[in-house]
This record gives C-alpha cells, structure tokens and sequence, in this order.
C-alpha cells in the first residue's frame, strides 16, 4: 500500500498540468491525477483516502483569489486568477468522494461555487453529502437553507431546512424561530407548526430561548386560525379578504388570536398573513 501510495504522489505531481492565459499572465495549476472518475481514486487512495481528500482541497483552493505577476515591464502587480469551474467543482466532489466528513470541502464550496458560479445544484449536492456524513454538524444544513432563501428565492423550503437544522444537537435556538418565521412566509405555516412542537417536546422550561420558541408556536397558531378564517371567507365571498377588519366585521371570527410579540395581525397585499409587520392597520373596534 505505501508504493501504491508513492507511485500515486509521483503520478499526481509528474501530470501537473498548466494552462496560461497570456492576456492576463495568469497562470492556472491543477493535477489531472486528483480529476480522475472518484471511484478510480477510491481504488488508488486506498488507506490514505483522507490525506488525499486534504491535498484535493488544497488543489482547489490554490486555483482560487488573486495571484502576484510581472508584467513586461518589470512591475509586480496583484491580479485576480482565471477560475476554471467545472474543474474547481470536480476537484471538491472528488475530495468529498474519499472523504465525506471532511468539513473544509463543503465549506470551500460553499464559499465559491454558488456565488461567482451560479453552481447552485453542486453545492447543494455537496452540503447534502456533508450533512448526512456529520449528523453531528448543523451547519450543512444552515447553509442549504440559506442558499434555498437567497438563491432559490424559496423562503418555505428554506424555512423547512433551517427548522431541520435547528433538529441537530447543539444547534443555536435561532434557526428554530428562523425556520418557523420563514416556513410561515412561504406558505408552510402547518408544517412550521408541527416542526416547532417537536422542538418544544424535547426542551424544558430551563432551556436557552425556551420561552422565544413558545411565543413564536403561539403566534404561528394565531397565523393558522386567520389563515382557516381568509380560506372561509373566500368561500364565502368568492375573494381573499382585503384586511382583517373584513373577517371581523363578517363574523368569520369574533377576536384576535394572541400575538406574544404585541402586534397586530394582518393581510398583507399579497394576501398571506403577517404577524410582526409594522404597517398593519388597527382591527376596527
């Protein structure tokens, strides 16, 4: 195993490939031995598959950020390097390939490929494999619900990841009431209901931001009766509600749920129902 392992060094660094772009001066390294099809580099890293996971992520990171060049004139200034993306990606899932629980790998991609690369389903794919690699680690799962909100413009599903996360022993409080506060935004209030609860099931009165978790549970409930209550409305009336004053002045229902934050509820333009918008005008008395 350790020839097999000397003659894979000596492969790697001997196919060393180098390809410049002459307008820039940028030069741009990578090994073709570290681009192979993962399951050949299974077979050749044999034992030493997490020391070749690091040097992989290593490769990666070198084709990364700026380099210093000369120009021809004999000035030394800072450029920005030629990213070759789909040859950064493949590097990152390869290294993930030999070893899924190294967290530098879905950091790394985390940090380049859904950005400047649009590779949104790579690092999707890649914080997936992490996470069901590191249950442990709560932060795969933050991450993919943050690239779900931001790039996916999806603030349900991201809610849903996020209140996921928030599942993962020793995960901050916060992503609890994140992910209930944005499953409610896309629509998914029944299930950020349910997700808070069993939450709470596993809590005590003792416990960091206990008391932050039961208001927004209390809250959200309040969002499910007037969401019920538009629904038969519009059943009713054939059309959304314009505002909560309509579903009391109608008898849909007779007063305000709780609010824990002081609030007043309301129908926003787009008709969902919000809890802790400012501009909701007062119910009629």
């Amino acid at each position: 195993m350790v020839l097999a392992f000397t003659v894979f060094y000596i492969a790697s660094h001997n196919a060393l490939i180098y390809s410049r772009n002459v307008s820039t001066l940028n030069q741009q390294i990578y090994s073709s031995t570290w681009l192979l099809p993962s399951i050949a580099l299974e077979v050749i890293a044999g034992e030493f598959k997490g020391l070749i996971a690091d040097l992989i992520v290593l490769e990666a990171g070198a084709q990364l950020g700026t380099e210093i060049i000369r120009t021809p004139e004999g000035e030394f200034k800072t450029v920005r390097k030629q990213y070759n993306w789909p040859i950064i990606s493949r590097l990152l899932s390869n290294s993930q390939t030999l070893d899924p629980r190294f967290q530098h790998t879905y950091m790394l991609a985390q940090g380049w490929l859904p950005w400047e690369a649009k590779m949104i389903d790579e690092t999707f794919t890649i914080l997936q494999t992490a996470a069901e690699n590191r249950p442990w680690d709560w932060q795969p799962f933050r991450l993919m619900g943050f690239d779900t909100y931001y790039f996916l413009n999806n603030p349900g599903e991201a809610g849903k990841i996020f209140l996921k996360a928030s599942q993962t022993p020793g995960a901050p409080p916060y992503l609890a009431i994140l992910g209930a506060r944005l499953a409610q935004k896309g629509g998914e209030t029944s299930a950020a209901i349910m997700l808070m609860k069993s939450m709470l099931a596993t809590k005590t009165e003792k416990d960091f931001k206990y008391q932050a978790m039961v208001d927004r549970l209390t809250t959200l409930e309040g969002v499910m009766i007037i969401e019920i209550a538009v629904e038969k409305y519009q059943t009713r009336f054939g059309r959304k509600p314009s505002s909560i004053n309509e579903l009391l002045d109608n008898g849909i229902i007779t007063s305000l749920p709780k609010n824990p934050y002081g609030d007043k509820y309301c129908i926003d333009s787009d008709g969902r129902v919000q809890f802790d918008n400012l501009y909701c005008p007062p119910p009629s008395q």
